[in-house]
């Protein structure tokens, strides 16, 4: 049995990727476009400090760090609410795979179901992962 074949194999996977993308799409679009406006005001503060009033020049500065420190908050929250998704997602999609590992199980009379990643070595095995993912609904 193996797990992590499943996990890339199940069609459920491709279908929470695309669903996860479309759920944080917005997100992502207004964190990229807050990064290019910091970006423009950090490049028009290059650009043109040695012309600038040293008040206008602090004011921009201030502001720039304003923005930076708001945009890395954010981001630091896209990225966690995100990871916490894909955890919720592939712990479903594991119940899944459980469950069926159960069925199989329990059909086949079998007392144990080892995945092949987490043993040394074994003599001789049925694999049933291929059953499995033929199985999992």
């Amino acid at each position: 049995m193996n797990v992590y074949y499943l996990l890339q194999k199940i069609p459920q996977n491709s279908n929470v990727s695309k669903k996860l993308e479309s759920e944080f799409r917005i997100r992502a679009n207004e964190l990229k476009i807050q990064e290019g406006k910091i970006r423009d005001q950090f490049t028009k503060l290059n650009r043109n400090k040695s012309i600038m009033k040293l008040t206008e020049r602090k004011k921009l500065v201030k502001d720039i760090t304003k923005q930076n420190n708001e945009f890395s908050i954010k981001v630091q929250k896209f990225e966690k609410d995100k990871l916490r998704r894909q955890i919720e997602e592939r712990n479903k999609i594991l119940d899944k795979i459980h469950n069926t590992i159960k069925k199989i199980a329990k059909k086949h009379s079998y007392d144990v179901v080892i995945d092949s990643k987490s043993t040394a070595y074994i003599l001789s095995k049925k694999d049933i992962t291929k059953e499995v993912l033929k199985n999992i609904k």
